[in-house]
């Protein structure tokens, strides 16, 4: 059942943020491992600066609040993190994790909250047609 997580999760985020770091492609992230700052940005997460879905032990969507670069009081709501454990993949679970997301992101829009939410996809994500969800293609993220 996909719900909101709450700080009794911190140990089930932890240890499913440590598979979708090593499951990156993002090959700086595999040294690091800082679980006292991760702790941290889940209890801001958790207090209003965005949200997690989860799925107990199966995945989870994070999304954090920050002023967009144009203005500091006009927000706005990134998906940092979507992770479902390889078992759970190709059923529903991931759908209704970003449907979740969508759904919350919504309202804090129609709220006046945020003014855009944008959602991410890796070169190693499957094809998924996020326009179906009124997403708009708008740059490329290129690392090194």
């Amino acid at each position: 059942m996909i719900r909101q997580a709450t700080k009794y999760d911190i140990t089930q985020l932890t240890e499913m943020m440590r598979m979708f770091r090593d499951e990156s492609p993002i090959e700086q992230y595999k040294d690091i491992d800082n679980p006292e700052y991760f702790n941290q940005l889940v209890n801001t997460i958790l207090s209003g600066q965005g949200v997690i879905f989860i799925e107990d032990n199966v995945g989870f969507i994070l999304g954090i609040i920050i002023p967009t670069i144009w203005c500091n009081k006009t927000f706005a709501m990134y998906e940092l993190a979507w992770y479902v454990k390889p078992e759970y993949r190709h059923k529903t679970v991931g759908y209704k994790l970003l449907k979740a997301y969508i759904d919350y992101a919504k309202k804090l829009k129609e709220q006046g909250r945020i003014k855009l939410f944008t959602v991410t996809k890796m070169v190693t994500s499957p094809d998924f047609d996020y326009s179906r969800f009124g997403f708009k293609k708008i740059e490329e993220n290129w690392m090194q």
